[in-house]
């Protein structure tokens, strides 16, 4: 009885391992709506995975296949195993191949992640932009400063950079501008012309960091990142506390090796979702050089952009005199949608602060209040962003 019993063992444990499941389903299913914090769930979720639309209950979509399509995927995705069927699987992709098995990821030379999209943009420079849209552009973001300078506000715009042009050698063999990417024609020429034309104070912060990046010996963006790093934020924050000064102060810093890397740092590797993702990279840290300032009370400032603000603010937050930051940026929903969203910082506060009304009303005060105002676009979607229209309608609101 014995000897059967170990033999048939294998089977006895994938039956109960299947029951768990099924349960472990039951279970999930019936505690989401009204208790979501009962459900079982992996200890290490899956980065970047939006959440799954509910089932089409319609005898259309039935008998189309969709319901029970989405059904079936929506199972999958809510069984606790597949988190690490997930992680296994990219994982064994990454170390067999070297590539990357999440959707908009790829991995280049030297082990250098980049997103799809920035690669696509800068391989396909070349053209001359429409030169009226640009001189539009220039003019709309002109009006913006004028308004904010005769209000008695600092107004500064940022062009941010972007990984596959800042850093072109590392780009994978199979990116089509591979083998030219030293040689790719200067896009940002007639958009730098045209607000220097306007008399519009900004900071080139992708022509920085091509000038800076040879004076570090740590680059100025993490190989498992898409963003800047803190110490390529830093002197971008450097340059406009130049070029506009205002009440955060002269903002100077030191700068030293992380041990490892974390938040936007790690991003891209995050996105991997590896079960072994090697964070161990040079990155840097940041810190105030100097005294805090003389802050009869903490500045106000409106920062409105796109993921490269991230970390400008939190550069901002350790200035001499650390202001509020009210932050805008257009941000996926858990849909997959793209929303406007607003988030506040107490001043000095390192977090990404808490949410807030993203309604005009709300924005229309952020630009009364303000001290400083900050604008920014990096230069793969430069003059298409939608921040812009928007800060401009405040500003006329305003007047």
């Amino acid at each position: 009885m014995t000897r059967l019993f170990l033999s048939r063992l294998p089977i006895f444990a994938c039956a109960g391992f299947i029951a768990f499941l099924f349960l472990a389903n039951i279970w999930n299913f019936a505690v989401e709506r009204d208790w979501p914090k009962l459900r079982i769930r992996s200890a290490h979720p899956l980065f970047g995975v939006a959440k799954p639309k509910p089932a089409p209950w319609t005898l259309d979509a039935f008998l189309a296949g969709e319901t029970q399509k989405a059904v079936s995927a929506n199972l999958g995705r809510a069984l606790p195993v597949f988190p690490i069927s997930v992680r296994a699987k990219n994982q064994l992709v990454y170390t067999l191949f070297g590539s990357s098995g999440a959707p908009g990821v790829v991995v280049g030379r030297n082990g250098q992640l980049y997103e799809q999209f920035y690669i696509d943009e800068f391989c396909a420079r070349g053209g001359a932009p429409d030169l009226a849209r640009v001189t539009q552009w220039a003019t709309t973001i002109r009006e913006i400063q004028d308004a904010a300078e005769a209000a008695g506000k600092r107004f500064v715009y940022l062009i941010s950079p972007s990984k596959a042009a800042r850093y072109p050698e590392d780009l994978p063999r199979s990116a089509p501008c591979a083998s030219r990417a030293a040689a790719m024609p200067d896009k940002l020429a007639p958009y730098r012309a045209a607000l220097d034309e306007r008399g519009v104070h900004f900071v080139d912060g992708a022509g920085l960091i091509a000038q800076k990046r040879a004076e570090y010996s740590v680059p100025l963006f993490p190989r498992g990142g898409t963003h800047w790093n803190s110490l390529g934020a830093a002197l971008a924050l450097r340059e406009m506390t130049r070029l506009a000064p205002s009440s955060i102060g002269d903002f100077e810093f030191e700068w030293a090796i992380a041990p490892e890397a974390v938040g936007t740092d790690r991003d891209l590797i995050e996105l991997m979702n590896l079960l072994w993702p090697d964070v161990s990279y040079p990155t840097t840290i940041v810190a105030r050089a100097g005294a805090s300032g003389n802050c009869p009370r903490a500045p106000r400032l409106l920062a409105m952009g796109g993921s490269f603000v991230h970390e400008i603010l939190a550069a901002a937050t350790q200035s001499p005199c650390p202001p509020q930051i009210d932050y805008w940026f257009y941000m996926r929903t858990e849909e997959n949608g793209v929303e406007l969203g607003h988030f506040r910082r107490a001043p000095g506060d390192p977090a990404n602060g808490e949410r807030q009304s993203a309604d005009p009303d709300a924005l229309d005060e952020n630009l009364r209040g303000a001290d400083l105002i900050v604008l920014e676009e990096n230069e793969s979607n430069i003059a298409t962003m939608k921040q812009v229209g928007d800060l401009r309608a405040a500003v006329r609101r305003s007047q």
